[in-house]
């Protein structure tokens, strides 16, 4: 529980001893002050209460009042003399169990010399004292609160993360696997026409086939250009792009998208030329709802921005991605950017809390780098392989048909089906190919992040650690809160 143990004796001055409590609980918290007439609950033993909290609190605020010294017990002795009195025993057990004691005087209260306490209590007197005074209350609570939020941290808790998104089970390999059986047994059982035999033309399958291959070429290609001929100007715009807010991505590459889709607009419309008025409807109520799912992404992910900035800290989630994790880390460096030395206990705990946070979400980039293939391909794209999976059933199903054609027109030689099913390990080939290459450069992705997040995670918390240095002056305020405004781009 820890906080803040308010020793204070009872008098005229309770009533700013009550003020003093409320604010204090308010900025730090319910459970983190205490204050025996309001935090004892009734039926409790106060001594073993008291013991407890003393033990457990992390700053003892002694209130020295005017008379403080000269308090006497029934007996007309001292009260400081004497050992029963909860006081003094407060004192001295956090001075002898290493607590920060902090006097606090109250209007017009002197510090105690050391002449003038009892033995026990006496390193009271070398504690540095701060004032709380009635015409300027604000101003010293203030700096009061400063510096307790050196040793003290506002109740907090981390934020979860947000719950994984749905993801395809069982349901897609029964649904490919039907799939991929109704194109290998539908088919070829489909009729054709015979008569290209006798003619110029070949069975439509065949094409049909052919067109497959090169459908499968297409994404061999991309992937090989992006992993090694854009490879180094590819990542160093995902290392710039994922860094920033959503608002600032957009509004710095709204104008590429908007000329992209123009670029492809224009010879759509221009296809269809006159005729094309219903083409050219549709066209445009498919730009419609894009533009309309765009808009609403914007707002969830700008809202989400703003989210992220102002709670936290939140948890990264389990299967965390390169643009995420990159974000979290750029957002870890402005808020310490934008805070001033000595952090507070609150934000030294919530750096510390996410610092930690990334280093597991690194552990887990690793363990995700050295996963089988097929893991692989069913965790992060299962999609994609069911589409493969039946792409490949397709093509086979027709050089199938396309066999079965040959050999209905009397045209079906060993070297036909020879090239029709070499025809169908090429597709094969080039499926496995793209697969391999882009588990390959996934691998180089997460290893690559791996490594350049681990840099920035160290320099982080050196940067930490050298802004929680213990203050040369004292601090007039409480620590900025850079969470209370909004996020810098």
């Amino acid at each position: 529980m820890g906080g803040i143990f308010i020793n204070y004796r009872r008098g005229d001055h309770e009533d700013v001893v009550r003020e003093l409590y409320d604010r204090l609980e308010q900025h730090f918290g319910e459970d983190q002050v205490f204050r025996d007439v309001a935090s004892i609950v009734p039926g409790q033993r106060y001594p073993d209460t008291l013991r407890e909290r003393v033990a457990d609190c992390e700053v003892l605020l002694v209130v020295v009042h005017r008379g403080w010294l000269q308090a006497r017990g029934p007996s007309g002795g001292l009260r400081l003399d004497d050992e029963a009195d909860w006081v003094r025993r407060e004192i001295d057990q956090a001075l002898h169990t290493g607590k920060t004691v902090v006097p606090l005087l109250l209007d017009g209260a002197a510090p105690p010399r050391p002449d003038q306490l009892p033995w026990p209590v006496r390193e009271l007197a070398h504690r540095n004292a701060q004032s709380l005074r009635a015409a300027r209350f604000e101003d010293d609570l203030a700096e009061l609160i400063a510096v307790l939020e050196t040793d003290v941290s506002r109740t907090w808790r981390p934020v979860p993360p947000p719950p994984p998104g749905h993801r395809p089970g069982r349901w897609l390999g029964v649904l490919t696997a039907l799939l991929a059986g109704a194109a290998l047994l539908g088919v070829p059982a489909l009729p054709q026409d015979d008569g290209w035999a006798r003619g110029d033309g070949l069975p439509w399958t065949l094409y049909a086939t052919l067109g497959g291959c090169l459908l499968l070429c297409a994404p061999l290609v991309a992937v090989a250009v992006g992993r090694f001929l854009l490879r180094r100007p590819i990542d160093s715009w995902e290392r710039d792009l994922h860094a920033v807010k959503h608002q600032t991505y957009v509004r710095q590459t709204w104008p590429m998208g908007a000329g992209l889709v123009l670029i492809g607009l224009f010879p759509a419309l221009q296809m269809w030329g006159d005729k094309g008025m219903w083409g050219s409807l549709a066209l445009l109520l498919v730009m419609g709802l894009a533009v309309a799912h765009t808009a609403a992404t914007h707002i969830r992910l700008k809202r989400r921005d703003a989210d992220l900035w102002a709670r936290w800290p939140q948890g990264l989630p389990d299967r965390v991605t390169r643009p995420v994790l990159r974000r979290a880390i750029a957002r870890l460096e402005l808020r310490l950017a934008e805070s001033r030395p000595p952090l507070s206990r609150e934000q030294r705990e919530k750096a510390d809390w996410e610092l930690t946070d990334m280093r597991r979400a690194l552990g887990r980039l690793a363990d995700e780098a050295r996963r089988s293939r097929v893991r692989w391909l069913c965790q992060d794209h299962p999609w994609i392989l069911g589409g493969y999976c039946v792409g490949l059933a397709l093509v086979t199903a027709l050089a199938v048909a396309s066999g079965l054609a040959f050999d209905a027109a009397g045209e079906g030689r060993p070297r036909v089906h020879v090239t029709l099913a070499v025809v169908v390990l090429v597709g094969a080939a080039l499926a496995l190919s793209t697969m391999e290459l882009a588990l390959r450069h996934q691998r180089r992705l997460r290893t690559d992040l791996a490594t350049e997040a681990a840099e920035r995670i160290a320099l982080l918390a050196d940067r930490v650690t050298a802004l929680s240095a213990p203050a040369r002056t004292r601090r007039p305020t409480p620590a900025p809160r850079p969470e209370e405004l909004a996020e810098p781009d």
